[in-house]
């Protein structure tokens, strides 16, 4: 692949050309009036959704307001397309604001109050002046909230809401290769992402069995309307995961008119589209985007091309003014093709990966008075390929490929929950649900014959018994195994408000797996209490169940790993809030989680307590623990001005301890994490001085041609570093040398676990974007550098066959930008 660098960034230059000369397009389209927009929305009292009437919405900053009518709806109409923050109240109900609300020209964005009874009939008290909803029962400590603007021009995510999590505090990220996330010093696959209830596994094209990413997102940030992350202390309604919470909440089409988008960047093509039903009492929101890298290839010259696309949809529809029925759906397809001489460790070698994933779920949502039911159904099946040739060549010179390893991974889901959420006495609520999901997993593996992998730890003489042990024989292995078990689930909550100034959460959430036999229960508990009018403290702990990935249970041809236990962290949250302006905060957090039974493989405790390193097998013990402790300090100030920005400093220790290695530094021990992200919102085509010079003939030729001349300018800018994380030390022994195993060809062996650290990551992103209406329609393009001082980061180290060590960077100095055109 030594062509893709190059290639690439010979195709970002082209299309950060393309962005420069856009501006100049748009000089006529800038004399056209631009087209009102309008908002449009409902407020509901957050426990029932039963619509509050009357409720007061005002547009803060710009003196107007409005109230809702009977069914608590409320429209403000005849708005300047730009951003816009809404506050909403009511008599017997805590104050909500909702902030960065994009009104495009003759759009209309529609907005949902969820407003909370205070525990005083006609008191009305501002539970919290920003729109992180930290005491919200299910989420109520650690928990961020986002909108998707804020996704969109988010430094150095590229529009990827996993990437934008990165920048919260207590997570990390494995690499810039990839977006997993990593919280409070937990494995990637320990994190739950629901999508409107739907529970999911990955939604990233290149994605791998046991994680939750991949590079690129399959999800379509544009249908986000609202994301909740959770880095801990989740309450009972959430299961079967160790660490955090993403529930991405996603919009509906609009009902008032037809609409939709077309977009181009580094990461493909595509567009969407959007209107009502017939009678509007429904919508649809489509999208479908692909990528065109090998639609350019012979022009870029790519050795290895990744080929992806997906589709999105959801669609609503009003039964009744009681029951709503949406339905979601996503498809992804993904493959590339590596044929390249170098290959992954200096051996010459052929990849073929393709994976693909289905999401088809809907929710009912009734309203029965006290309360309201969801009902959720779905499927969803994620699948994994990979296929290794091996590349010789003959005497003559001939090119020879034979088939190497194959692997392919399938799993298929069904889900099926109820849950219900009421009032209880005064501003009490309570919740109960349960759930089952059959899971069916296949698993095909081939391994071919070869004499040339030193690494097994067996030894086959060739020849007579006194000879040079130099080969290896790798006995050919097929396995097929597939199973289909159920998931079981359910919880019940209660949530108690003695006083404005105190909310209770207690709860006790049951998971089973019919595989393993295993049934769990787990009580949580939290408590916020607000000790200011601009101070809030909180308080949660408790214990989470997470069944082992299910690629682990196919492992051993015995069935040895069926009957695994399944983890489980007790977890000590403490927090503490200041809000001292409605749109910023600062928090401070203190945890400590405490794992037992997490995975240690049989053939590691074998071969390092009796050194003999010809052991193998396929087995898990439930034997190693972990805790894993820290504090973190956020800072935010969301865009209701110029400025914006966030700051989040975390510090945390993960240790782990094992038979097989002792005690030693966690996998994800990154200790120290800096974000910072800092933007600044303008208008230079408003401001005189700036006019005065776009007259003047060259200075105003080169401003014209610049992206800065549009409706809404933001220069954004995130500064991220991040200690090194721990890797195991290898030691090369050459042919004929001594070793653990009893291998005479060179090769490698580890010594001890997690006792080296990587250099420190640093990384410094730049990124503008330029917003232009015109008429009815927008056009926004930006442009970003990512990694500005091309720092070499260091992902690995890869070990080559040779005895060479080869360093494996992260992203370096790289150019992206887009366009996307709304109407």
């Amino acid at each position: 692949m030594h062509n893709s660098l190059p290639a690439s960034r010979t195709l970002n230059l082209l299309l950060i050309i393309l962005l420069f000369l856009l501006p100049l397009t748009l000089s006529a389209a800038d004399a056209v009036i631009q087209a009102e927009g309008q908002l449009r929305g409902v407020v509901l009292d957050k426990t029932t959704r039963e619509p509050i009437p009357s409720a007061n919405i005002v547009l803060e900053g710009e003196g107007r307001g409005t109230a809702a009518d009977l069914e608590g709806r409320f429209e403000i109409q005849h708005l300047v397309p730009g951003t816009y923050h809404l506050r909403a109240s009511a008599l017997g109900y805590g104050v909500q604001e909702i902030s960065e609300l994009l009104v495009l020209p003759g759009r209309e964005r529609k907005v949902e109050f969820l407003l909370q009874p205070t525990a005083v009939v006609g008191e009305e008290v501002t539970v919290t002046a920003s729109k992180v909803k930290s005491v919200s029962a299910n989420l109520p400590t650690s928990a961020r909230s986002l909108r998707y603007e804020e996704v969109r021009r988010s430094p150095g995510a590229t529009e990827d809401v996993q990437r934008m999590i990165q920048s919260l505090p207590g997570v990390a990220g494995e690499s810039d290769q990839n977006n997993e996330i990593v919280v409070r010093g937990g494995s990637p696959f320990e994190n739950l992402i629901v999508l409107d209830g739907i529970e999911v596994e990955n939604l990233n094209h290149f994605g791998y069995p046991a994680g939750t990413g991949g590079p690129i997102s399959a999800l379509n940030a544009e249908f986000l309307q609202e994301v909740t992350f959770a880095s801990g202390g989740f309450s009972a309604r959430y299961g079967d995961k160790l660490s955090s919470v993403l529930d991405l909440n996603l919009r509906e089409g609009s009902r008032e008119g037809i609409g939709g988008s077309a977009d181009f960047n580094m990461a493909g093509v595509g567009g969407s589209l959007e209107g009502p039903w017939p009678g509007k009492r429904g919508s649809y929101l489509i999208s479908y985007h692909k990528s065109y890298l090998d639609l350019v290839n012979d022009a870029v010259g790519l050795t290895a091309i990744p080929q992806y696309w997906n589709a999105q949809g959801k669609f609503t529809y009003d039964i009744s003014n009681r029951h709503l029925l949406s339905l979601n759906t996503l498809y992804a397809d993904d493959s590339i093709n590596i044929e390249d001489e170098s290959g992954y460790s200096r051996g010459a070698q052929k990849v073929d990966n393709a994976n693909s994933k289905f999401l088809l779920g809907g929710r009912l949502r009734s309203l029965w008075g006290p309360g309201y039911t969801d009902l959720v159904v779905a499927r969803t099946r994620n699948n994994f390929m990979v296929d290794v040739f091996r590349v010789d060549s003959t005497d003559a010179g001939e090119r020879v490929v034979w088939p190497w390893v194959y692997q392919e991974y399938n799993e298929t889901t069904w889900q099926t929950s109820l849950s219900w959420t009421g009032k209880a006495r005064r501003a009490d609520e309570w919740s109960i649900g349960a759930g089952i999901k059959p899971i069916r997993f296949e698993r095909q593996q081939r391994v071919g014959p070869d004499t040339t992998i030193f690494n097994d730890g067996y030894l086959t003489y060739q020849g007579p018994p006194d000879g040079i042990p130099d080969t290896l024989v790798h006995i050919p292995q097929e396995i097929h195994r597939s199973t289909t078990a159920m998931k079981t689930s359910g919880f019940v909550q209660y949530v108690w408000r003695p006083s404005n100034l105190m909310t209770m959460v207690g709860g006790v959430r049951y998971d089973g797996f019919e595989i393993s036999g295993q049934h769990t229960f787990a009580p949580r508990f939290s408590i916020q209490y607000l000790i200011h009018s601009d101070w809030r403290a909180g308080l949660a702990l408790g214990r989470y169940y997470q069944a082992q990935p299910t690629i682990i249970y196919s492992d051993d041809p015995n069935g040895a790993n069926e009957s695994l236990a399944h983890s489980h962290a007790d977890q000590f949250v403490a927090s503490l809030a200041w809000f001292p302006v409605p749109s910023t905060h600062f928090t401070a957090e203190a945890y400590f989680k405490q794992y037992s039974d997490l995975l240690v493989s049989e053939e590691a405790v074998v071969r390092e307590t009796t050194g003999d390193y010809t052991f193998n097998s396929e087995r898990y013990f439930t034997q190693r623990e972990k805790k894993a402790w820290g504090f973190e300090l956020f800072a935010h100030r969301r865009l209701t001005g110029a400025w914006y920005g966030t700051l989040s400093y975390s510090y945390g220790h993960a240790k782990a301890e094992d038979p097989a290695y002792g005690e030693f530094d966690a996998a994800y021990d990154f200790r120290q994490v800096l974000t910072g992200v800092i933007g600044y919102r303008m208008n230079l085509s408003r401001r005189k001085g700036y006019k005065d010079l776009l007259e003047k003939p060259v200075i105003g030729g080169i401003l014209k041609v610049l992206p800065i001349n549009g409706d809404d300018l933001i220069f954004s800018s995130r500064y991220r570093y991040i200690s090194g994380r721990p890797y195991t030390n290898q030691v090369w022994f050459g042919e004929g040398e001594v070793s653990p195993r009893p291998i005479y060809e060179g090769h490698w062996e580890h010594v001890g676990v997690n006792n080296r650290r990587y250099p420190a990551y640093l990384r410094w992103d730049l990124r503008v974007d330029n917003k232009h209406y015109f008429g009815g329609s927008a056009l926004t393009f930006y442009m970003e550098a990512q990694n500005v001082l091309d720092r070499g980061n260091v992902a690995e180290y890869a070990y080559a066959d040779d005895g060479e060590i080869d360093t494996v960077y992260q992203f370096r100095f790289f150019f992206v930008g887009g366009v996307k055109y709304e109407f």
